[in-house]
């Protein structure tokens, strides 16, 4: 059983020049000497990753037997998995279990590779993968959060609704003639008698669990390009 995963995607633009981001990561090994770098390892979807390692130092406050406090650096490493994938042309990075150090990867990234790097996150308020749905035999919408529900003058409103047996979206007649924003959906869905978890949220993140994780990511990634085009 794929433990629940999150991921992120963001398209990036490189210079014609460059011949290669992995080829240029992958000369910048994390070691003992540096305070970031890269590494490979393996995903959960079953192929190697890169991992961005940076080193980074927190002040803790600690009481001795006295009773006086008094303060201690601790050292720790950081890390944040990601892939390089390629589709139909355009270069997008999926980044696992994204956190707040997106923005040092990014930074690193475009430090690596010099003027001409751009990166834009990939959302999902305007349009959805098609395919994954499209391409599993049993869809069934279980989960579905909606915000910014204009319930009347002055009054806005967020709704949840949830079901294990599924929602017909046809029958949430409360939200018929409400303007509203979805922010996250979240189904259940079945292929060749192998149950997966998906849920996408309009920010750009998915979370997958299941052993159909692996396939869910690669019909969802089918779409990225055309998603993009539309968001431009």
């Amino acid at each position: 059983m794929v433990m629940l995963i999150r991921y992120r995607w963001y398209r990036i633009q490189l210079p014609r020049d460059i011949p290669g981001l992995d080829e240029l990561i992958d000369n910048c090994p994390f070691g003992q000497d540096t305070n970031q770098g890269f590494t490979r390892v393996n995903s959960e979807l079953g192929h190697l990753n890169h991992r961005f390692l940076w080193r980074s130092t927190v002040v803790v406050s600690q009481v001795d037997e006295s009773g006086d406090t008094f303060y201690q650096e601790v050292a720790s490493v950081n890390f944040t998995d990601f892939a390089i994938i390629n589709i139909k042309g355009t270069v997008f990075l999926r980044i696992e279990n994204p956190g707040r150090s997106i923005k040092d990867l990014l930074n690193a990234l475009e430090s690596l590779v010099g003027l001409g790097f751009t990166s834009k996150l990939v959302t999902f308020e305007k349009k959805e993968p098609v395919t994954v749905f499209e391409k599993t035999e049993v869809v069934k919408l279980i989960g579905l959060k909606v915000t910014e529900a204009i319930l009347g003058e002055g009054i806005i409103g967020r709704m949840e609704f949830t079901s294990s047996e599924g929602i017909t979206p046809e029958k949430l007649t409360i939200l018929t003639d409400i303007p509203h924003k979805t922010e996250s959906a979240s189904f259940e869905l079945i292929y060749g008698g192998v149950k997966g978890l998906l849920s996408f949220n309009s920010n750009g993140t998915v979370k997958v669990s299941g052993q159909l994780a692996p396939r869910l990511i690669y019909l969802i990634e089918k779409d990225l390009a055309a998603i993009t085009r539309q968001l431009q």
